[in-house]
C-alpha cells in the first residue's frame, strides 16, 4: 500500500515532468514558427531535432509514470527511492536487483 507522503512525492515528480512536457511543446511551436535565412536554417534544424528528442523522452517518462507499477522494482516489487526516481524516472529495478539483472 502506498502512503500519502509517498503519493505526494510521486505526484510532485509527475507535475515536474508535465511542466517539462508543456515547456518543450511551447518551445517546439516557437521554433517551428521561426523563419530565417539559409545560414540559420541548419542551426534551427538542430534546435528542432533536439527539442523533439527532449519532448519524446519526456513523453516516455509520463507514459511510464501512468503505469500502475511505477515506483516499484519490477523484479522484487520493493519501493524505489523517490530521489532516485526524480533523477531517473525510467528506473525499473532497486539497487539490489539492478546488480543481479544483466545490462
Amino acid at each position: 500500500m502506498i502512503t500519502v507522503s509517498r503519493r505526494e512525492e510521486l505526484d510532485a515528480i509527475l507535475l515536474q515532468f508535465e511542466e517539462e512536457y508543456e515547456a518543450h511543446t511551447e518551445r517546439l511551436s516557437r521554433l517551428m514558427a521561426r523563419r530565417g535565412d539559409r545560414r540559420t536554417a541548419v542551426y534551427n534544424l538542430a534546435e528542432i531535432v533536439a527539442c523533439r528528442q527532449a519532448l519524446a523522452r519526456t513523453a516516455r517518462v509520463l507514459q511510464s509514470m501512468a503505469d500502475r507499477d511505477f515506483g516499484r522494482c519490477t523484479r522484487c516489487t520493493a519501493e524505489l527511492p523517490v530521489d532516485r526516481l526524480a533523477a531517473r524516472p525510467d528506473l525499473r529495478h532497486c539497487s539490489r536487483c539492478a546488480e543481479a539483472v544483466p545490462a
